[in-house]
């Protein structure tokens, strides 16, 4: 049995805003994580138990985000780094052993560095789908079948590069 273009259509988009928000989540969470430590080294030991507590919410939303990706037709490459980002969450609980505790800190930057570009691909993706549907729809709306879609005031080729 096949979809039909509008269900795929509704499933595409709710999965690229569901990869969104759990992208700007995780960004959240990584934060959080982060600052938590610094209390934690600086003014109360006790908040390491909130930090190995914060990382059982926020460890599968990369699994999460790689399945809505996939449902969403979102880029490869921001598939790829979602995956990468889930493996690299579950490889920090073994950097918490011995030598490679050094390195535990660094990569949590790391993986930082990553979801806050993963977040705002995100945000790219959502935003520039929104904006392209308004332009449809507008021309739709005053008649203009316009195949250059950085026309200014409903003039076609406006700018001079169509």
């Amino acid at each position: 049995m096949r979809m039909s273009e509008k269900t795929n259509s509704k499933i595409q988009k709710y999965s690229q805003t569901l990869f969104f928000l759990l992208a700007w989540i995780l960004l959240l969470g990584i934060v959080t994580q982060i600052s938590i430590v610094g209390l934690a080294v600086f003014v109360d030991g006790g908040l390491w138990k909130i930090h190995r507590a914060i990382i059982s919410f926020i460890e599968f939303i990369p699994a999460l985000m790689f399945f809505f990706g996939c449902a969403g037709g979102i880029h490869k490459q921001y598939r790829a780094w979602s995956f990468l980002l889930f493996f690299f969450i579950n490889f920090q609980y073994y950097t918490t052993y011995r030598w490679l505790g050094a390195i535990h800190s660094a990569f949590a930057l790391v993986i930082f560095m990553i979801s806050l570009y993963v977040a705002w691909g995100s945000y790219k993706i959502v935003v520039n789908a929104k904006k392209q549907k308004m332009i449809i729809s507008n021309n739709f709306a005053t008649g203009i079948s316009d195949s250059c879609p950085e026309s200014i005031n409903g003039l076609p080729g406006s700018l001079g590069i169509c």
